[in-house]
């Protein structure tokens, strides 16, 4: 670590200057130094050179450790600076050590002043790759977010696509062999009891199947979002909620009236509540839904509240359950804000804001 380490002594006192050289070289460190006498020099110096630690004395005439210091985090915060002075107070030295020093060495104790270098080099080195790492991984992140935005953009396509075929192609087909089963049923008479029993058996199950059929391609992508837009898939998701829970009441209000939503917006909205009302269905015990769809100061706000048994917010955020996880990545794809405020017995309230 201290092969050819470069060293810049912020020093007045030539003599002190080389004493502190002779002392670390006398004590095995590989180093080449600079010294500076004053803030100019110090700026020079700076300027031309990249130094893996500045030793600063306090005493300089119009220029202040303080000083120097401050300008090191600003040019290069992962440079060791350590103040070598002849004197210092206690106080002084705890607050250059609060203001972001690695140390400081009395010029009368040199000898434990290698391995401060050392040690104060080794810390910055260790945060510098820590916020690299930490950098780098935020890139990652955001590159993952890009993919994963990507990729439920592909989804909603897809199974957009899907829903047209199956409420289209498949549709139609049904409904035309529960045409034909229908008027094969008219042209049988009477007398033949048992065929027409089996038509009618086919006529009530080829319904079924229509009904099937519509209902996935609701779920894939309701028609209604694109044609009618986000407030009507909301109010018409709210009525369906109702009709497969009726022990829970639903109740949708919207004052957005006309507002132009974006596609991706209303889609992640719209998959936000479709995953709420999923949440209070399994795992509420609630007997009321309140919905509600605002625009307010340029926000669009999305609150959905049940009278449920409520949860502890941090034995959930333990289990990482993946309906929130989604939740909260749909959230982050349109720059929005998520917040869930939830207790044990008091219910549940997601809401979602986002500028539109």
């Amino acid at each position: 670590m201290d092969s050819g380490l470069k060293l810049l002594l912020l020093e007045d006192s030539l003599e002190d200057a080389e004493l502190i050289q002779h002392v670390l070289k006398r004590s095995g460190l590989q180093f080449n130094a600079d010294v500076a006498s004053d803030e100019k020099e110090f700026l020079e110096a700076l300027n031309n050179n990249s130094y893996d630690a500045v030793l600063a004395d306090n005493a300089l005439p119009q220029y202040s450790s303080v000083q120097a210091l401050n300008l090191i985090k600003i040019r290069n915060p992962y440079t060791a600076f350590i103040l070598v002075t002849g004197t210092v107070s206690e106080e002084f030295a705890v607050d250059i050590m609060q203001q972001g020093a690695d140390d400081y060495i009395l010029k009368s104790n040199l000898a434990r002043l290698t391995s401060a270098i050392k040690k104060a080099i080794e810390s910055r080195k260790m945060q510098k790759e820590k916020f690299l790492a930490e950098v780098e991984m935020q890139d990652l992140n955001k590159q993952l977010r890009t993919l994963t935005a990507h990729l439920q953009d592909v989804r909603e396509k897809e199974q957009a696509r899907i829903a047209r075929e199956i409420h289209d192609e498949l549709g139609q087909m049904l409904t035309a062999i529960k045409m034909d089963i229908s008027s094969a049923g008219k042209k049988i008479g009477k007398s033949e009891k048992d065929a027409k029993n089996h038509i009618e058996s086919a006529l009530s199950l080829t319904d079924d199947m229509i009904k099937t059929v519509r209902k996935i391609a609701s779920e894939l992508r309701p028609s209604v979002l694109d044609d009618l837009g986000l407030e009507a898939a909301l109010d018409w998701q709210s009525q369906e909620f109702e009709k497969h829970n009726p022990d829970i009441q639903c109740i949708f209000y919207s004052s957005v009236n006309d507002l132009a939503i974006e596609k991706n917006t209303a889609t992640a909205l719209y998959r936000i509540y479709q995953e709420s009302l999923t949440n209070i269905a399994r795992h509420s015990g609630a007997t009321k839904v309140k919905a509600e769809l605002n625009h307010i100061d340029g926000q669009l706000i999305l609150t959905v509240t049940d009278n449920g048994k409520g949860f502890d917010q941090e034995e959930v955020k333990d289990k990482k359950s993946l309906g929130l996880v989604v939740m909260k990545e749909r959230v982050l794809m349109i720059n929005g804000l998520l917040t869930i405020e939830s207790e044990p017995g008091k219910g549940t309230t997601v809401t979602v804001k986002v500028t539109g």
